[in-house]
């Protein structure tokens, strides 16, 4: 059987991905977990301590999509890749919602910092496996392309945005000049 923490982290991330950040309340992930509220505040005291925890999940489980692909030295194997993570909808109505309450909590704009940083050196890693050559304004392009691809997909919903994305990135790819 499943242990309580988990299911009430489980069901905070699913409260967080359809409620945003302004109905993420304990008295409603309590509900969707099927805990009483004093069980919630057992795990979690309180709100932030919630949410610290749900970005921490969202956080690990982004970088680790990452890691399944990051060692790739196909440009075309890695476009697709991020194009997968891209068109995840649940994952980038997440990280909205935590890019909304780093606005409003200090320790949450730390874990957000803490994921655009292990993002970029997972693209530093990438683009050397694909022999480009790599500056921080290489990977923030990628970076920033990758993360517009996801809001901008995520609002437009069109059935063929996981092939744009692919695209998109290949384009970026080819662009990047080879590592000197």
């Amino acid at each position: 059987m499943q242990d309580r923490r988990q299911t009430i982290l489980e069901a905070a991330l699913a409260t967080l991905r359809e409620e945003g950040y302004s109905g993420f309340t304990q008295p409603r992930v309590a509900a969707r977990a099927g805990v009483r509220q004093s069980h919630l505040t057992y795990y979690f005291p309180t709100r932030l301590a919630l949410i610290e925890a749900v970005a921490r999940t969202a956080i690990d489980a982004q970088l680790a999509a990452i890691d399944e692909f990051v060692g790739e030295a196909s440009l075309k194997t890695n476009a697709g890749a991020i194009a997968n993570v891209v068109v995840r909808h649940e994952n980038t109505r997440v990280l909205m919602a935590l890019a909304q309450a780093a606005d409003e909590e200090p320790t949450i704009r730390t874990l957000f910092r803490e994921l655009a940083d292990g993002v970029a050196e997972r693209i530093t890693r990438m683009l050397e496996a694909m022999g480009l050559a790599v500056s921080k304004e290489h990977v923030s392009m990628v970076h920033a392309l990758a993360v517009g691809l996801a809001v901008i997909d995520l609002a437009v919903g069109r059935a063929d945005g996981k092939r744009r994305a692919s695209t998109a990135l290949e384009t970026l790819f080819t662009l990047l000049p080879p590592r000197a």
